[in-house]
């Protein structure tokens, strides 16, 4: 008889969100290994849906989703058809732009000069009282998301050999963790696709609290890398298990055409000027261009995001903005058929003594698409499990602003090679490790999570 897995992730297909893929691939490749898999998810704030993760629905037994009663629901949702609150809703401490994120230092480029940054202002009784708001309202939804779905699985009277759940919020391991002590399900495999976070520093209390709770109560505690298990004190306890890419996502991708006679570099995902920040290629083109090798009327910048303002500033303060078209926020099949008609992909992630082990889903989307990688490691730490991927599946080139003095140089040759072969109609170099790269492939990924589930 088949096990039954109960997985349970506030993010899940059909959402546009990068959050929803992990979950959905999980649960897709676990019902082809023989599990009987049901879902757990909550609705969506946002009525945009993504076709590809669409098509990975249709296998699963069971899919319950749990609408939660919440101000913060509610206005989310208003939202969605109004501008009404944009004093809270449009603050970059909400979920879907960086709650929650210790922000590291950028190191300084050595390829081009950098504004100084300003410091920022201290806060005023509005932006504090704010603050307060935007807690309460995260707080109180959360919890409502937990008791929401603790009823909903009372109701159901079905019984799990497993359940997993996937962070954050924070919500979905208490779900599991109370499921598991009510003898809905056997164990628990508490699975980490983010760090735990708190948006601001006074409650890493709190966030070191939960996670000795995930610790004490899990069965085996999951991460997508190395670097997070380190920084919630995990490491050993708990077991790598990397995002991926679905190959099957290839053939639900937009066609997308693109200039033939330029060099299109594309970049899709959020840009964060002290965190994910891809100037480093825009400084390199820079010099290139004032050393009489690059013409800028011959590079195409394409950035896919909410955040095209901040790119197209980037690339202004090294003479670029021309060079940007902008996509706006698109369809997940729309970015994966941008990526596949790119002549070059930009990454970019951090890496630093407050967080270590970031890689983006973005990052690994990436390696499905056969194009050349390009990733910018901002923070003060070096060797970052960003670089060890794309060097170990020999897809693209790593800048680390801890590495600053070694790699500008490559990566100001490694661009200068792309362009060169470009419109010179040649090739372009690209020669990944086809063995490493099968190992992020979310069927392998899948069985990682098999093995573990049969073994614990």
């Amino acid at each position: 008889m088949a096990q039954r897995v109960l997985l349970v992730s506030y993010y899940y297909a059909p959402q546009n969100a990068i959050g929803a893929v992990r979950p959905t691939k999980l649960a897709k490749y676990l019902t082809r290994l023989g599990y009987e898999v049901t879902v757990l998810c909550a609705k969506p704030f946002s009525k945009k849906r993504d076709p590809a993760l669409s098509n990975d629905m249709v296998e699963i037994a069971e899919i319950r989703v749990v609408r939660e009663h919440s101000l913060l629901r509610w206005w989310k949702e208003r939202g969605e058809t109004s501008a009404t609150l944009p004093a809270l809703t449009e603050r970059p401490l909400l979920p879907e732009k960086t709650a929650g994120i210790e922000k590291p230092r950028a190191g300084e480029s050595t390829a081009a000069p950098k504004p100084a940054a300003s410091t920022p202002p201290a806060k005023n009784w509005r932006a504090r009282l704010l603050d307060a708001l935007y807690l309460w309202l995260t707080f109180t939804a959360d919890a409502a998301f937990a008791r929401a779905c603790l009823r909903e699985l009372h109701a159901m009277h079905s019984h799990y050999d497993v359940v997993i759940s996937t962070y954050g919020p924070h919500s979905v391991h208490t779900i599991a963790r109370k499921a598991k002590a009510a003898g809905i399900a056997e164990r628990w495999i508490a699975d980490f696709r983010d760090e735990v976070r708190v948006p601001f520093p006074w409650l890493n209390g709190y966030k070191r609290r939960f996670t000795l709770l995930v610790r004490k109560h899990a069965d085996a505690i999951t991460a997508v890398s190395q670097g997070f298990l380190e920084m919630m004190r995990l490491a050993a306890f708990g077991h790598v298990i990397p995002n991926g890419y679905d190959r099957e996502d290839r053939e639900t991708r937009d066609r997308v055409t693109l200039a033939q006679d330029v060099l299109n570099l594309v970049y899709c995902g959020h840009v964060y000027p002290e965190t994910a920040d891809v100037s480093p290629v825009f400084a390199a083109f820079h010099t290139l261009i004032a050393q009489g090798l690059c013409n800028p009327a011959r590079l195409r910048f394409h950035y896919a995001g909410r955040e095209g303002a901040a790119f197209r500033a980037a690339a202004a303060r090294y003479g670029l903005a021309d060079t940007v078209t902008d996509h706006g926020f698109v369809p997940r099949a729309r970015s994966i058929g941008l990526q596949r008609a790119a002549d070059a992909l930009m990454a970019a992630t951090w890496n630093s003594s407050k967080q270590t082990g970031r890689v983006t889903g973005k990052l690994m989307e990436y390696l499905m698409a056969e194009r050349p990688i390009i990733c910018c490691v901002n923070g003060d730490v070096p060797h970052s499990d960003a670089r060890k991927i794309i060097e170990e599946t020999r897809t693209g080139v790593v800048y680390e602003h801890a590495n600053a003095a070694q790699d500008a140089p490559s990566l100001k040759a490694y661009l200068l090679a792309l362009y060169t072969a470009r419109l010179a109609g040649e090739p372009i170099q690209f020669k990944p490790d086809a063995n490493a790269l099968a190992g992020y492939d979310y069927q392998n990924i899948a069985r990682m999570f098999a093995r573990l589930i049969d073994n614990i």
